[in-house]
C-alpha cells in the first residue's frame, strides 16, 4: 500500500519566505499538483514552526473560484452556530463558554448578519485607503481590500483588549464542502492521505467541515484530535489570524497552561483538547514562549502539524473549509497520542489497521518504560479513540457567578454517554457508570443506597444508584428512609448477562428490559437515560424509545430533569434556564455542556 503514496525524495521545496516565524510556500503548479509528496517535502518545516502557509498557484485559485456559484453556495447550511462568551481569568488569560443557538443560516443570511457584527472602524481614515466599488465584489463576498496588514494589526490589538466585552458567533463544524469534483488537486474534501485507509467516515477527521466566521469568532489553543495534521483553506471573506507554538516549546507551553488552568488539568490531563482555553501571545512571550503568527487570507492554505499548538480568530465574515489528514510520519505520533478522558461519545481510529494496511507488516505498539502501552489505553485490536465534537457549549452565561468547573470544542453534544472514569472504582453494583466526579452525584436520582451484601471489591461495590435499584422492583426492596437496598443477591444470572444497548457491556452489573411485550432491548439504569428510555419509577416499568407510552406533560421549571431531542439523537439533562419558547439544558453526565433547545424538543420529564 506504500506504493499508493510514493514519496519522491527528489522533490525539494523550501519556503519562499518566513512571516513572523511561519514558513510561507508559493509552489509552482508542478510542485503543487501532488498533495502527498508536496507535504512530505515541506514536513520538516512544519514540524518546527507548528503551522505553515501555502499560497496556491493563481491558475488553481481561479478554477476553485468557479465553484462559488449561487446554486453551489445555497447548499451551505450553517446549523446551530455557537455564541462564544469569553471570561477573563486574569489579564491575557481567558476561558471560553460556548452556547449553541438552535438556528440555521444560509451563507447569504450569514453574510447579512455580519453587517451587525462588524469590527470597529479605523482610528484614522486617509485618502490612501484602498477603495473597491461594490460592483467589483462577488455576490458572496465582502470588500476584503480593507484588511491590509496595518488594519489587521490595529484590529488584533483591539481583539485582545476587548475580547471579553462581546459575544462573537461562530458557524463552526458544519458538514460539507464547496469544492466540486472538477478540482482534483488539493480538494479539501478529497485529499490523498493515510486516512483514506480507514473504513469509517468521521466528520472533520476524514470528511470536510466548513467554518463560517464573523468578527472575533475564535478558536482556542489546541492540538488536532489524535495529533493529526490539519489543513484549512479560506475560500473567501476576511482574513483569519493564526498563532502557533514551535514544537521545540510544546512541552513548555503545556506546562504553562497547566499552571494557569490547574483545576481543569486535575480533571483531565488532555484539557487543551477541549478548545476553550485562550492566552494572549503577549502573555506567552512574557513567560518565554515564542509565538509564531500570520494573517491567513482568502485563497490561501494553513496546515497544522502534530505537537504544533495553534489558535486564532476571524477578522470578519468569511468561509473556510478544513479536514484532518495523515502522512506516514504521523504513525509515531499516533502510537503515543492521548485522548480526552472526560468525553465518552467517541469513535475509533484503528491505528493497527492503518499501520498494517499501509506497511503490510505486523503492528507493534509503543511501550513506555513501565511496559504499558504509551498513552493510548488502546483496545486489544489496536484501536484508539477520536473525539469528534460538532458543537460544544460550556456552561450557561446566566451561571457565570456559579463555581462550576468548565472543561471542554469543537463537533452533537460530546458527553452523551455515561462513562467510567479511569482509575476510579465502580461505585454502583448494577451499572458501570461512576458519577462521583459530576454534579449528578448530589441528585436524588443517582443517590447511592447501601446494599446488604458483603465482600466488597472494586469489581463488586456494595452501593447502588437509586435509579438502578428502582428498575428491579421484583428483586430489590428499597428503604429510602435509611437509604438502603435489600435483595441484591436475588438479581438473576440472566439479568446480569444482558447486554446494555447504550454502553454495549454485559456482566457489568445488571440490565433491565423494555416493558413492552416481546421487546428484548436492555439497559443499565443510568445508561437508558441517554437513549430515550421512558421510566415509571412507581411501577418499575420502563419503555425503550421505540415503545414509549407518549410524552409526559408538565410545567417546565429550573432544576427539572428532562430527555430531549437534539441533532437526531436523544439526550438527558437538567434545565438551568427558561426562555420564551426555548430552554437551556445542562447535559448529563458531565454537566459541562449547556445547549439551547426549543421546548418542543423535550420528550419526557424524568
Amino acid at each position: 500500500m506504500q506504493s499508493v503514496y510514493p514519496h519522491k525524495t527528489t522533490l525539494h521545496i523550501e519556503p519562499s519566505y518566513y512571516d513572523n516565524g511561519v514558513p510561507v510556500f508559493q509552489p509552482t503548479m508542478h510542485e503543487f499538483r501532488d498533495f502527498y509528496n508536496f507535504n512530505k517535502a515541506i514536513n520538516k518545516y512544519g514540524m518546527q514552526s507548528g503551522i505553515v502557509k501555502v499560497i496556491p498557484p493563481t491558475q488553481w485559485v481561479s478554477r476553485v473560484q468557479k465553484c462559488y456559484t449561487e446554486s453551489n453556495l445555497e447548499q451551505v447550511s450553517i446549523q446551530n452556530p455557537i455564541v462564544q462568551s469569553i471570561n477573563t481569568n486574569a489579564p491575557g488569560i481567558y476561558q471560553s463558554q460556548n452556547i449553541e443557538r438552535y438556528k440555521k443560516y444560509s451563507i447569504f443570511q450569514w453574510k447579512e448578519m455580519a453587517k451587525t457584527r462588524k469590527p470597529p472602524r479605523r482610528k484614522q481614515r486617509g485618502k490612501s485607503e484602498t477603495e473597491t466599488h461594490s460592483k467589483d465584489i462577488p455576490f458572496y463576498n465582502i470588500n476584503t481590500s480593507q484588511y491590509t496588514d496595518d488594519r489587521c494589526k490595529e484590529l488584533e490589538t483591539n481583539y485582545w483588549r476587548s475580547l471579553s466585552y462581546s459575544e462573537p458567533m461562530y458557524g463552526a463544524d458544519t458538514m460539507g464542502s464547496v469544492f466540486d469534483k472538477s478540482i482534483t488537486a488539493w480538494n479539501v474534501a478529497h485529499l490523498p492521505n493515510l486516512l483514506d485507509l480507514m473504513e469509517e467516515k468521521l466528520p472533520g477527521v476524514n470528511q470536510a467541515y466548513l467554518y463560517a466566521g464573523l468578527w472575533k469568532a475564535s478558536f482556542a489553543w489546541h492540538l488536532e484530535d489524535q495529533d493529526l495534521y490539519s489543513i484549512n483553506y479560506l475560500h473567501f471573506g476576511a482574513p483569519k489570524q493564526w498563532y502557533s507554538i514551535p514544537q521545540s516549546q510544546h512541552e513548555e507551553f503545556y506546562a504553562l497552561m497547566v499552571d494557569l488552568f490547574r483545576d481543569e488539568f486535575k480533571q483531565c490531563s488532555e484539557f487543551l483538547r477541549h478548545k476553550t482555553f485562550m492566552v494572549s501571545p503577549a502573555y506567552l512571550e512574557k513567560h518565554g514562549i515564542r509565538v509564531n503568527h500570520t494573517i491567513h487570507r482568502e485563497g490561501e492554505f494553513i496546515i497544522t502539524y502534530p505537537y504544533g499548538y495553534h489558535a486564532g480568530f476571524n477578522y470578519d465574515y468569511n468561509l473556510a473549509e478544513s479536514v484532518n489528514f495523515a502522512l506516514d510520519d504521523w504513525f509515531e505520533f499516533g502510537k503515543r497520542t492521548k485522548k480526552c478522558e472526560c468525553i465518552s461519545d467517541s469513535v475509533g481510529i484503528n491505528i493497527k489497521h492503518l499501520w498494517e494496511k499501509y506497511y503490510g507488516t505486523k503492528y507493534e505498539a509503543v511501550k513506555e518504560e513501565d511496559g504499558r502501552d504509551g498513552g493510548l489505553e488502546a483496545d486489544s485490536d489496536g484501536s484508539i479513540e477520536v473525539v469528534k465534537v460538532e458543537k460544544i457549549q460550556r456552561k450557561c452565561r446566566k451561571r457565570k457567578q456559579d463555581n462550576v468547573h468548565i472543561t471542554n470544542t469543537h463537533e452533537s453534544v460530546s458527553t452523551k454517554r455515561p462513562h467510567k472514569q479511569p482509575d476510579i472504582p465502580r461505585e454502583c453494583a448494577l451499572c458501570p457508570n461512576t458519577l462521583q466526579h459530576t454534579k449528578y452525584s448530589h441528585s436524588a436520582l443517582f443517590e447511592l443506597l447501601q446494599a446488604d451484601t458483603y465482600g466488597t471489591t472494586p469489581e463488586r461495590p456494595r452501593r447502588v444508584h437509586k435509579i438502578c435499584a428502582s428498575m428491579f422492583p421484583h428483586q430489590l426492596k428499597c428503604d429510602f428512609k435509611t437509604n438502603t437496598v435489600h435483595g441484591l443477591d436475588d438479581i438473576t444470572k440472566n439479568q446480569k448477562k444482558l447486554r446494555c444497548g447504550v454502553c454495549r457491556q454485559s456482566e457489568m452489573g445488571a440490565c433491565f428490559q423494555c416493558s413492552y411485550k416481546k421487546c428484548t432491548r436492555a439497559f443499565h439504569g443510568t445508561c437508558g437515560l441517554v437513549d430515550g428510555v421512558q421510566y415509571d419509577f412507581d411501577s418499575g416499568e420502563a419503555f425503550c424509545k421505540f415503545h414509549r407510552q407518549g410524552p409526559t406533560s408538565a410545567e417546565f421549571k429550573v432544576g427539572m430533569y428532562v430527555q430531549f431531542l437534539f441533532n437526531h439523537g436523544v439526550y438527558f439533562g437538567q434545565l438551568v434556564n427558561l426562555g420564551d419558547g426555548d430552554v437551556e439544558v445542562e447535559v448529563y453526565p458531565s454537566a459541562q455542556d449547556v445547549i439551547e433547545i426549543p421546548t418542543t424538543s423535550i420528550i419526557n420529564v424524568v
